[in-house]
């Protein structure tokens, strides 16, 4: 089962408010780094139950137990975790890896967030390794024991979260990340972050539903896989809570 942190998933998804609004792609005018609430997080999480991995039909990614389908473009590649597995044979290997914090201590925070977050599937543009490709990731986070001051009892909590986990991992200077934004999509509203760097940029959409922090994050270059990404999410469907 692959694991990243939420907050490291973004970042290699970054290389990584209460009302709608709509939103400019990201990576420009991003707000500055030091709003975020310095809350402590617990590095480990108690043994559970497996995480569902749901399952794909065509380009349609469906999870019962999160209560969630979404259906990628169909020119898109959907890697599951047998293609995933199939392309590490042949050493070439897709696994989300942290990013790069600016100390050693800052780095291993974000290696120990990495690990809470399940990834549950993958989509790709383009093959893998073509030039400005983007990828979107479905992962998942248990969140009914994060150690914090304030309790993840919605999407605004989360991203908060992750606004203070790059805060105090003290990312390098060329990388940036915006306040935490809402957007309401399709008829669900999600919470989301942007952040940019020497990698890429990347947006971040997450809900939280049943304890469990679910997250939609792009990875990209061109708006215009943002805009993409976006109507994805608006076409998603879930189930009531």
């Amino acid at each position: 089962m692959r694991k990243f942190a939420f907050i490291a998933f973004l970042a290699a998804a970054f290389t990584g408010c209460a009302t709608a609004q709509q939103t400019t792609p990201s990576g420009s005018n991003l707000p500055v780094k030091t709003a975020a609430p310095a809350n402590a997080v617990s590095s480990t999480r108690p043994a559970s139950s497996p995480v569902d991995r749901g399952t794909v039909a065509g380009r349609t990614y469906t999870n019962k137990s999160f209560g969630f389908d979404i259906t990628f473009p169909d020119t898109w590649l959907v890697a599951d975790d047998n293609y995933l597995a199939y392309m590490k044979s042949h050493g070439i290997d897709l696994t989300p890896k942290p990013p790069k914090a600016a100390t050693p201590l800052g780095q291993g925070q974000l290696d120990a967030a990495f690990k809470r977050v399940d990834v549950l599937i993958s989509a790709y543009r383009s093959l893998p390794g073509s030039a400005e490709n983007s990828v979107v990731r479905v992962a998942v986070e248990d969140v009914r024991h994060v150690n914090t001051n304030r309790p993840i009892k919605d999407a605004v909590d989360y991203i908060d979260l992750l606004r203070s986990t790059f805060l105090l991992a003290k990312m390098p200077d060329d990388f940036d990340y915006s306040e935490t934004q809402a957007e309401k999509l399709g008829s669900h509203q999600f919470a989301y972050l942007d952040t940019a760097g020497k990698e890429g940029k990347s947006r971040i959409y997450a809900t939280v539903r049943n304890g469990y922090a679910i997250l939609f994050i792009l990875n990209y270059t061109a708006d215009a896989d943002l805009d993409t990404f976006r109507d994805m999410l608006a076409r998603a469907h879930f189930t009531a809570k």
